[in-house]
């Protein structure tokens, strides 16, 4: 083949390749007229299907990528996997986040150039192509279904200028550039977004106690030796007295370094307790909200007890020393963790016993906070400090309220029957008996004889009575058993009386003991909850949350202000004010202007 041919052929070959591109290439109309625009919607999908949420997001100044996704399990709970798998309140939100990308339509049409993506800020976070220091890069959502079937996946970019409910985006595998409206607060990435953010979640009405471990501990390095430096300031206990409904002292110790112990610190007679300290302390605990969560080494206990396999663990103890919880041998095989900052001890009615310990600080970058595709407003936002906690629950039977039980009336003593034998009976009388016997006396007649006219008289009268048709009888015997007979009915009635008192009594008692265990059953019911709740993370709370709850000895006591005192004797009808102008002569008017 001679070189003319051999051009010839690349010649035809070339239009050969370019017509088939021509042909291949989407056509401009089909991208951005009329039949795309109000016609084309994105993410046709049932709500109802969405499962799974994916958000990445790529920070530019770091060059990293932040991950998010929050997932529906098969017994229906929602877990967050990219915090590993912590409890997810997502019921809501995930609703609002799929509202947000359900039936998007299409406004326009600006690009099919790929080139054009980080004008518009639609390139693509999850691609293995991105470099450090790119721009233009979007926020990847993916929306998934039970099967992991995608229902909507979408790049979204930059604010559209002049319409801020409005943003540039594009399918990952397609290179059009649309216009959408789309709110993007509610593809939050916020992790105290999808969460139960209050994690103790107590009524500040029902604390009754409050004690204060007021201390540091660090881990220093004295030549190649570590060394606990543990320094202790002091213990305060605190109950409320709903009587006088105020907080008062149970105790106030600080802790003597020569004596090694804590002493006895109480009030002088200047001082008082801080009430508005300790009010604010209880509305922290009732706003105790959690930033973030880090899952804590596994060996550690609730109570932050580890056994021997725990000591061995290298990373699991250098997980606690970065966070501000020292590990103290207590035996051979076992240590216990103390917190870099003290602890709160918060006591409920139900017995509900919260034990906060407080570790470092956590600083964290509002660069690297997970804010979703919303806009800064300023443009920048300013860095939070926050400290890491440690919480446990333990049940205190002694902070529920015991029932007063009320006594019941005694039964009377029983009355021994009289012996039949004709022995006289060796019991002792009663009072009912002796009224009895009295009667009995006072009803016999002394005997007369038969032919005496008392007699006759009385054969006579008994007669009339017998013709009269009534039985009566002066016989003392008759008398006393008729006396018995009555009292032995009102004794009855007084019996059944006692009994069936007692009944009720007994049928009271027991309901206040069956609520008393009720409450105890459910208080301890309660603290095993709780802890498997908090049993496996360090939490992470604002800082000045911190700061409101450990409170020192100087923040919960105060002067006493004598400022009001000294005005009331003042003007006392004990004072000199006799004869002062403006003050009136007692049992006298008032005089003008007074």
């Amino acid at each position: 083949m001679n070189e003319f041919k051999k051009t010839a052929l690349f010649i035809v070959v070339a239009i050969v390749t370019v017509g088939l591109a021509f042909l291949t290439k989407p056509s401009t109309a089909d991208l951005d007229l009329d039949t795309l625009v109000g016609d084309k919607t994105i993410g046709d999908f049932d709500p109802n299907n969405a499962k799974r949420l994916r958000i990445v997001t790529f920070g530019e100044d770091t060059a990293t990528l932040r991950d998010f996704e929050v997932s529906q399990n098969d017994s229906g709970l929602w877990t967050l996997p990219s915090k590993n798998g912590y409890p997810a309140d997502a019921e809501q939100q995930m609703g609002e986040a799929a509202g947000s990308l359900l039936d998007r339509e299409v406004l326009a049409v600006k690009s099919n150039n790929p080139t054009d993506h980080e004008q518009y800020g639609v390139v693509d976070p999850d691609s293995p192509k991105l470099e450090a220091g790119q721009k233009g890069v979007g926020t990847r959502v993916t929306m998934k279904d039970i099967n992991d079937e995608p229902l909507v996946d979408l790049v979204i970019g930059k604010a559209v200028k002049d319409a801020e409910d409005q943003r540039y985006v594009r399918e990952p595998n397609r290179d059009v550039v649309y216009v959408i409206e789309i709110d993007p607060s509610k593809l939050s990435t916020r992790f105290e977004d999808w969460i139960e953010d209050d994690l103790l979640k107590l009524n500040p009405m029902d604390i009754q106690e409050i004690k204060v471990n007021d201390y540091s501990a660090s881990l220093e390095l004295v030549g190649f030796q570590p060394q606990i430096e543990w320094n202790r300031r002091g213990e305060y206990s605190l109950r409320y007295d709903s009587a006088d409904s105020k907080w008062v002292v149970n105790s106030l110790k600080t802790y003597q370094t020569d004596a090694k112990d804590f002493v006895d610190d109480p009030l002088t007679e200047e001082q008082e307790l801080n009430q508005d300290k300790i009010g604010n302390l209880k509305d922290a605990l009732d706003d105790l909200l959690i930033v973030d969560v880090e899952q804590k080494p596994s060996g550690l206990s609730d109570d932050l007890k580890a056994g021997g396999d725990f000591l061995k663990n290298n990373d699991s103890i250098g997980s606690l020393m970065k966070r501000g919880f020292v590990p103290v041998p207590l035996t051979a095989d076992e240590l216990e963790i103390l917190s870099s900052e003290g602890e709160v001890v918060c006591t409920m009615k139900s017995g509900v016993e919260y034990v906060l310990r407080f570790g470092n600080l956590q600083v964290a970058s509002s660069g690297e906070a997970e804010q979703g595709i919303a806009d800064k407003k300023d443009g920048s936002e300013e860095d939070g400090v926050n400290r890491y906690l440690f919480v446990m629950v333990r049940f205190n039977e002694n902070a529920i309220e015991k029932p007063e039980l009320e006594a019941l009336p005694e039964l009377p003593a029983e009355k021994e029957p009289e012996a039949n034998t004709g022995e006289e009976s060796t019991a002792e009388p009663t009072e009912d008996s002796q009224v009895k016997t009295e009667d009995a006396s006072s009803t016999s007649e002394p005997a007369t004889d038969e032919t005496s006219p008392a007699s006759d008289s009385a054969t006579t009268d008994n007669e009339g009575d017998a013709a009269a048709g009534e039985e009566k009888t002066d016989d003392p015997a008759t008398a006393e058993s008729s006396d018995t007979s009555e009292a032995k009915d009102t004794s009855s009635e007084d019996l059944e009386k006692i009994i069936a008192d007692r009944k009720r009594i007994e049928e009271a008692n027991q309901r206040k003991l069956d609520e008393y265990k009720s409450k105890i059953d459910e208080g301890k019911k309660e603290v095993e909850e709780l802890n498997n709740r908090f049993g496996d993370w360090y939490y992470v709370i604002a800082n000045d949350i911190f700061q409101k709850i450990r409170l020192t000895r100087d923040d919960l006591v105060k002067a006493i202000d004598t400022s009001d005192d000294e005005s009331t004797n003042a003007s006392s009808p004990g004072s000199s004010n006799f004869g002062a102008p403006g003050t009136a002569i007692p049992g006298l008017p008032s005089l003008p202007g007074n």
